[in-house]
């Protein structure tokens, strides 16, 4: 039984004309197509040309620009990130009952 459905597998697959498979002998040795945007008579525009070309490494920035616009816009952040931080620390631990080490409250009454 199972040659018949082989055989008329066969048959339809041969009526139909198979491509041959990607790892097949017959698809390797086949004739390289010509890459169409080679075959072009008119040359490429400038930007497609510098976009296709290879880069070297010493000509290439090792930071973008705009990377270093924004490092630029964050360089006094540091100090009012860490202010931050410290008070949010503080009121954690107060809204815990707790007093945060060495801290002392602003408006807090000193009783002797």
């Amino acid at each position: 039984m199972r040659d018949l459905i082989v055989r008329a597998l066969e048959l339809i697959s041969a009526l139909f004309g198979r491509k041959p498979g990607r790892h097949s002998a017959a698809h390797l040795n086949a004739p390289v197509l010509p890459d169409p945007a080679t075959a072009t008579a008119e040359p490429l525009p400038a930007h497609v040309q510098e976009r296709n070309k290879r880069l070297d490494g010493e000509n290439v920035e090792l930071i973008r620009p705009y990377y270093m616009a924004y490092l630029r816009d964050q360089e006094g952040e540091g100090e009012r990130l860490k202010v931050e931080r410290q008070r949010q620390r503080e009121l954690f631990w107060a809204s815990m009952g707790m007093d945060y080490p060495g801290v002392r409250l602003r408006g807090a009454g000193v009783s002797a």
